[in-house]
């Protein structure tokens, strides 16, 4: 068989290599859909959930992010945002298009403006939650779903 330029590609797409790619990238996606990854997502997850308490209650229960508020970020919780943040699978095209960054350091800066909007996104969402929920209490007629 001769091989030119035309065929080259299908000849490197039928190759034993390609194949072994194409089962190794196959098995990580199964792999990520398995754990409740996907390829595809950069969706950060701040896991904010607010109990059915509120402000106006005699409780002195308070949520962790009320407790963060006043008394700062523990190490525990400081170490579990970074390992979520470090879960992203995209960078951010602002970061991507350094050319003189080493991919490392794309990752890092990647990871570190993930951590931010961790912080960022938890601190709104349970306030966010709190003006839901006072919506819903003040209108009872209306469902949320």
């Amino acid at each position: 068989m001769k091989l030119d330029r035309r065929k080259f590609f299908g000849f490197a797409a039928a190759s034993p290599f390609a194949a072994k790619e194409a089962a190794i990238k196959a098995a990580e996606a199964l792999e990520m859909e398995v754990s409740g990854m996907s390829l595809y997502s950069d969706s950060l997850y701040t896991g904010v959930s607010i109990p059915d308490f509120d402000d106006d209650d005699a409780t002195t229960t308070r949520t962790i992010w009320d407790a963060i508020k006043d008394l700062g970020m523990p190490e525990w919780k400081r170490d579990d945002l970074w390992d979520d943040a470090r879960r992203s699978r995209t960078i951010d095209p602002d970061i991507a298009s350094m050319r003189s960054l080493s991919m490392s350091a794309k990752l890092d800066m990647q990871w570190k403006r993930n951590y931010e909007t961790l912080l960022r996104r938890a601190y709104k969402q349970q306030e966010m939650e709190r003006q839901k929920r006072s919506f819903f209490r003040k209108y009872t007629d209306i469902a949320e779903y």
